[in-house]
């Protein structure tokens, strides 16, 4: 069983800056869409060994997702743990997730592959590895696939949204938190920043595992 860890206030999806902090982006104003301007390359699906397709292990992991796949957008890139950090902001001490370089970060304290609760997972979109560089391109219905313990976990992408944060109010920063908090039932949340060159925004991928054959 994981150790029990502190979970840090929940603070606006903006807490997704790196740390040490870089040199921020030119400032840009509100867009809704926009997508990157290359086309990633899409990969195959990985399989168990043995030539089987992936499914959803009915094993809960007992430690954190070491790689993650997602064929639509050709990313397989390893997955690291992240903590926080105590930061100043307006007057006040806030807690803020790091981000990991060239690799995924998976947020401390969230729910490990296939036990019930919030699986978090964030990355660097435009420096340090671009790891979810594409990650705005993903859809509904695409596939993800979280590596943990030699075994695989399978997730489809039920929805995507690009939520504003620069020019957010602070009620709409708050509910942008909370979707990376707990929820009772098995999920996957990933997510970045957007679009490339401002930050403005956030894009949240909010995924569900799919079931092996003949599970209930």
């Amino acid at each position: 069983m994981p150790p029990a860890v502190v979970q840090p206030t929940p603070f606006p999806i903006a807490t997704l800056t790196a740390v040490p902090p870089t040199t921020s982006a030119p400032t840009q104003a509100p867009i809704a869409t926009a997508s990157p301007a290359e086309t990633p390359t899409p990969v195959a699906l990985p399989t168990i060994p043995g030539g089987t397709s992936p499914v959803s292990g009915p094993v809960p992991a007992k430690l954190p997702p070491s790689r993650i796949v997602i064929p639509s957008i050709g990313l397989d890139a390893p997955v690291v743990e992240v903590g926080w950090v105590i930061v100043e902001r307006n007057g006040q001490q806030v807690t803020e997730w790091a981000v990991a370089d060239y690799a995924v970060g998976f947020h401390q304290g969230s729910a490990y592959p296939g036990n019930p609760g919030n699986t978090v997972l964030s990355g660097h979109h435009n420096i340090r590895g671009k790891v979810f560089r594409y990650l705005v391109n993903v859809e509904a219905g695409d596939e993800i696939i979280l590596y943990a313990e030699d075994r695989l976990y399978t997730y489809r992408v039920e929805s995507k949204e690009i939520l504003p944060e620069k020019y957010a109010s602070d009620a709409q920063r708050t509910a942008n938190a909370q979707l990376i908090g707990y929820f009772p039932d098995e999920r996957l949340t990933l997510i970045t920043c957007w679009p490339y060159t401002s930050n403005t925004h956030r894009v949240v991928i909010i995924a569900k595992p799919i079931a092996a054959p003949g599970a209930r």
